[in-house]
């Protein structure tokens, strides 16, 4: 017989066992759905505990690293959105990025932080002078703002900010 009449018959077995069609079509949704989303938070690899610092320039990110060391986490260094890229996805992924917003070569951090996972948290600090554009841009990538050169109070502050991006355990 065809699709058709086996629809029908299908339907009809399973209101004689005293349950609807739809019902039981429903649960197959479900389950077939439960079964997806497992699959791909299976896929999703959990964020490490550890931090992306991209900065284009090398003396960034070695005052970066320093000031980020009292945390006790691991730190990936990144010059180039491509680095970033490749850390952020592997099999243990950072939990926070701490960039730098202009690059070498004409590259900014915008699209990369856009493109992040949600549980990433970024934080961008520079020392750009047009910084009304660049808030802008930190609040349309869901990222927060510190402007350069950091006090010591603002570098304190930094440090807790990044500390509060850190998951309880990894």
């Amino acid at each position: 017989m065809g699709a058709v009449p086996d629809v029908i018959e299908a339907a009809a077995a399973g209101l004689v066992a005293g349950c609807s069609f739809l019902s039981l079509a429903a649960r197959n949704a479900v389950a077939s759905l439960d079964r997806i989303i497992e699959r791909d938070r299976s896929a999703t690899p959990a964020p490490s505990r550890a931090v992306l610092v991209l900065n284009d320039e090398a003396i960034g990110r070695e005052t970066m690293t320093h000031l980020l060391a009292p945390l006790g986490v691991p730190i990936i260094l990144a010059a180039t959105v491509a680095e970033a890229r490749t850390a952020l996805n592997s099999d243990r992924p950072p939990c926070a990025i701490v960039a730098d917003y202009y690059l070498g070569a004409g590259e900014t951090c915008a699209a990369l932080l856009r493109t992040r996972r949600p549980c990433t948290r970024a934080v961008i600090v520079t020392g750009a002078v047009d910084t009304a554009r660049i808030a802008d841009i930190a609040r349309g990538c869901g990222a927060d703002l510190r402007d350069v050169p950091l006090t010591t109070e603002a570098q304190l502050a930094l440090c807790d900010l990044v500390r509060s991006y850190l998951p309880e355990s990894a």
